[in-house]
């Protein structure tokens, strides 16, 4: 449908302006939620376990007719994994992950980031929610977009490690909306990420 084809060029256009620093999510940075401890980052992403590859999998449903609970449980993991991916500055994680003209605008994020010498540090202790928005199917691939709430802490710094956004003491509440997607006939039974939006009022 015409309207997916807009929402994925929308999504990609406002991730490069609005949300760069941020990664895609939408917040108060005056409200913080609670304060970020020292050495919390321990707990941040946990150690991969077999619970965690056996979560992964389950998320491999038929789109046709998805196990909300599973679906969510792996679309969690991926969640943390492309967050950590792309403040790392791991390309080739995301390559995994992601698809469409939302991973050339991550690629092109990250680039920008490296060239101007900023690092990003994002630390996710918590998703507070995550609940299955919208699923359809177009063109023999199925979609299906999540509304994630997370506490984050979110901060850049300059080559010299001073910070320029964010604040390494707090938390803060994040919105993101993904949209996963898979092809209905494709052996390949993992989803990938194709388009990100902002939450409206």
């Amino acid at each position: 449908m015409a309207y997916l084809d807009l929402l994925l060029l929308a999504a990609t256009a406002l991730f490069l302006g609005y949300r760069l620093w941020s990664l895609l999510g939408t917040h108060e940075k005056d409200k913080p939620i609670r304060k970020h401890k020292r050495g919390e980052e321990e707990d941040v992403i946990p150690v991969r376990s077999k619970a965690a590859e056996t979560s992964r999998a389950e998320a491999q449903v038929n789109p046709e007719t998805p196990d909300k609970d599973r679906f969510l449980q792996g679309a969690e993991v991926a969640f943390r994994q492309i967050v950590q991916a792309y403040a790392d500055g791991n390309v080739q994680v995301l390559k995994k992950l992601l698809d469409g003209p939302l991973l050339e605008t991550f690629e092109d994020a990250i680039n920008k980031r490296k060239k101007e010498k900023k690092t990003l540090e994002i630390l996710v202790p918590r998703i507070v929610t995550a609940e299955v928005l919208d699923k359809l199917e177009e063109k023999k691939t199925a979609y299906i977009t999540v509304r994630f709430v997370s506490e984050q802490c979110l901060v850049t710094r300059n080559a010299k490690g001073k910070v320029v956004q964010g604040d390494p003491d707090r938390y803060i509440e994040v919105t993101d909306i993904w949209t996963f997607a898979r092809p209905v006939a494709s052996t390949n039974p993992n989803w990938k990420l194709v388009a990100t939006q902002v939450e409206s009022d």
